[in-house]
C-alpha cells in the first residue's frame, strides 16, 4: 500500500505541476527549495544519530528486545532513504536552476519540454513529500515500542539504602 501511495503522490504532483505551473515561474520556487531541502536533510541526519537508551536492557525479554532493535534499524534505513531522496532532489534542482539561470534556455525549450521540466520538479517534490510520512511512521512505531519496554522495566527504590548482610 505504501508504494502505491508514493506512486500516486509523485505522479499526481508531477501532473499538477505540468498542467498548472509555468516553467518560467519555477525559478522563484527553486530558490526556496534549494535553501530548504538541505536543512530538512540535516535535521533527519541529526535525528537518525539519536542514541539508543542504554539503561536496563538486560532485564527485558530478549525477543522483545530484538523486535525493538530491529525497528531501530528500520527507522535508520528510512532516515537514510529520506536523506538520499532529499539530497538527490537538492542536486537535481540546483542543476536545473543553474542551467536555466540567466535565460540560458529561454526560447530554446518547446512548450512540451517546459511542461516536462515543471513535471520533473513536481515529481521530485512529490517524492520528498512521500518519504517524510514514512520516516514519521517508523519514528512513532519505535517510540511506541520503547514506551512499552520502559513501562515493563521493574522499578527499584533508589532512595533506600541497600540491605547489609550481617557478618558480625
Amino acid at each position: 500500500m505504501n508504494w502505491l501511495l508514493n506512486i500516486v503522490t509523485v505522479t499526481g504532483l508531477a501532473g499538477l505541476f505540468a498542467a498548472l505551473v509555468p516553467a518560467h515561474e519555477l525559478d522563484e520556487l527553486m530558490l526556496a527549495l534549494i535553501a530548504a531541502l538541505p536543512v530538512m536533510a540535516a535535521v533527519l541526519v541529526l535525528r537518525a544519530g539519536t542514541p539508543m537508551p542504554s539503561a536496563g536492557w538486560e532485564r527485558i525479554d530478549p525477543v522483545r528486545r530484538h523486535r525493538f532493535t530491529r525497528r531501530l534499524v528500520e527507522r535508520t534505513l528510512a532516515y537514510r532513504r529520506a536523506v538520499f531522496i532529499l539530497s538527490g532532489t537538492f542536486l537535481a534542482l540546483a542543476a536545473m536552476f543553474a542551467v536555466g539561470k540567466g535565460g540560458v534556455l529561454d526560447g530554446r525549450l518547446t512548450d512540451w519540454q517546459e511542461q516536462l521540466v515543471a513535471a520533473v520538479v513536481g515529481g521530485l517534490l512529490g517524492l520528498c513529500g512521500s518519504c517524510l510520512p514514512e520516516v514519521l511512521r517508523r519514528e512513532c512505531a519505535v517510540a511506541d515500542i520503547q514506551k512499552r519496554l520502559v513501562d515493563e522495566l521493574p522499578v527499584f527504590r533508589s532512595n533506600r539504602p541497600a540491605r547489609r548482610s550481617s557478618v558480625w
